[in-house]
C-alpha cells in the first residue's frame, strides 16, 4: 500500500512554484497541501 502511494505521488507534480517538483521529492514547504490532496485522491480511487 505504502509503495503504491509512493509510486502515485512520484507521478504527480507540485504546483506550488515554477519548479514543478515530483510530490515524492518536493523541494519546498508549499508542496504539503498538494501532497495531502494527492493522498486523499489516491485513497478515494483505491477505496482505502
Amino acid at each position: 500500500m505504502e509503495e503504491e502511494l509512493n509510486e502515485y505521488l512520484s507521478k504527480k507534480e507540485c504546483r506550488g512554484c515554477y519548479n514543478h517538483c515530483s510530490l515524492i521529492a518536493p523541494n519546498c514547504g508549499r508542496s504539503r497541501i498538494f501532497i495531502k490532496e494527492a493522498e486523499e485522491e489516491f485513497r478515494k480511487i483505491n477505496k482505502v
